[in-house]
């Protein structure tokens, strides 16, 4: 085997494009890992491809590319110690402490910073009335989901830590959406208590970090097994047309929505009888909507999956998230109930090509062929364990998910977010102004709670696309 030091020692004598060129050559002649595995070496890496459109975007589309969670903090909080456990955060996880640079050749590489840089602003509310600190709590809030981080500088993460009174306090953290996605959030959030509990110093870092699985996608997608996967897939979805971009553009709008609990419970039941999950039993009922607003046998979904499934990945801060596109299949009017199984089919084929990014399958500047996403959310709720100290969770701005979701949003109709907590089904639709109305995603959820009705009084019955 060829040295490795006087490999990379030849390599870093070329040119930088044709030492690029030089390492894509050789990562499709290696094989590579059907599952993300620690890098060699610690040098820049090729960013993720969801990493390199927001960039992109980013540079092309200023606008605010950042999530926002904020906590209240009830008890005898120790401030000096809460800092000294967010920066043993940031220390643990490089997807917290990575920047975009550009090569000489105009492409960019994500660089890791040796040491954690905490952005925390502080600010004293105690003297404010409860109802104005109530109000100024509101506006720190919205601010944080408005601050504009950049993937360039490095400043991808900020923190605010706004005290109440001597026993209250509110913690606000924003992140950009490269580099932490929803399930990041449960993962901070137990570092954190952890490292509040027992210092900073006493976590290792996670098997597997951001900048590894990086390194991992842009060499499975040079290699002969990414490239036959990519094949396969674009053959899969050939036929299918791409969505039509809106005339006007994009510009997000907000709605909250809710199914109703009858026709919700009962076709979860039904669903959960032949073997559904209720994100397919919702799903099911929602390609049906779809097909017969559009007048088609078949219907593209895309859904975001949480691209964890290398077990390591679990544990890592990041942005990992993959949307996949879900073919469903109403030709022949099928009964809901067979409908259910092709539905499951379907997903389960879809989960299975996750490691393939959707801004490789449909990269080539036209659209994907669905314009609405659809989620149910099942996040793992993570309590906050500080000792002494109440934690809850204080509402925040909404999301925008289909900037992070769609590879082009201006041909995306609505992202539906939903998710399921005591018997209640609900969340938030984003949607495209410039493409339907709030009465238009008020009447895909109306849809789905129809065909739950219908499929619940005559499970047997063919339905009419």
């Amino acid at each position: 085997m060829a040295d490795p030091a006087g490999f990379e020692g030849a390599l870093a004598a070329l040119p930088e494009a044709k030492r690029e060129l030089a390492r894509l050559m050789l990562a499709a002649r290696q094989p590579v890992p059907a599952h993300p595995v620690p890098r060699s070496g610690a040098g820049p890496v090729p960013p993720t491809a969801l990493q390199s459109r927001l960039w992109r975007r980013e540079r092309t589309h200023p606008a605010v590319a950042t999530g926002s969670h904020a906590l209240r903090l009830t008890g005898p909080l120790d401030p000096e110690r809460l800092v000294a456990a967010l920066t043993g955060v940031l220390r643990r996880h490089e997807g917290l402490r990575t920047r975009l640079t550009v090569s000489t050749s105009g492409q960019p590489r994500l660089h890791v910073d040796e040491g954690p840089v905490l952005r925390l602003t502080r600010a004293d509310l105690s003297g404010f009335t409860p109802q104005a600190a109530a109000d100024r709590v509101a506006l720190q809030s919205t601010e944080s989901a408005s601050t504009v981080l950049d993937l360039e500088s490095g400043r991808t993460s900020a923190f605010r830590l706004l005290r109440l009174a001597a026993d209250e306090h509110v913690l606000i953290l924003a992140s950009h959406l490269a580099v932490f996605d929803g399930w990041s959030s449960g993962v901070f959030l137990a570092d954190l208590a952890a490292g509040y509990r027992e210092g900073p110093t006493g976590l290792a870092p996670p098997d597997l970090q951001l900048p590894d699985y990086a390194d991992w996608q842009h060499r499975w997608l040079a290699g002969p097994d990414g490239s036959a996967e990519l094949a396969r897939r674009r053959a899969a979805f050939a036929a299918d047309p791409p969505a039509p971009r809106a005339p006007g553009g994009f510009e997000r709008g907000h709605l909250p929505v809710r199914l109703a609990r009858g026709p919700a419970r009962a076709g979860l039941e039904l669903g959960g009888a032949e073997g559904a999950t209720p994100f397919m039993t919702l799903l099911a009922a929602l390609a049906v909507v779809l097909a017969r607003r559009e007048g088609r046998t078949s219907v593209v979904i895309g859904t975001p999956a949480a691209g964890r499934f290398a077990g390591p990945l679990e544990g890592a801060v990041g942005q990992f998230t993959t949307v996949v596109p879900i073919r469903i299949d109403l030709a022949g009017g099928p009964a809901f109930r067979e409908l259910l199984h092709r539905t499951r089919a379907a997903v389960a084929e879809a989960l299975a090509h996750q490691r393939l990014p959707v801004d490789v399958l449909f990269g080539d500047g036209t659209p994907p062929p669905y314009n609405v996403l659809f989620a149910l959310h099942n996040y793992p709720s993570v309590p906050l364990d500080l000792p002494g100290i109440e934690v809850g969770q204080l509402p925040g701005p909404p999301a925008r998910h289909l900037e992070l979701y769609s590879p082009d949003p201006a041909a995306a109709l609505a992202c539906i977010g939903l998710v399921e907590r005591d018997g209640e089904i609900g969340g938030t639709a984003e949607y495209n102004r410039h493409a339907v109305t709030p009465e238009d995603v008020r009447g895909l959820l109306t849809g789905i709670e129809d065909v739950l009705d219908r499929a619940v009084a005559a499970p047997a019955s063919p339905l009419t696309t």
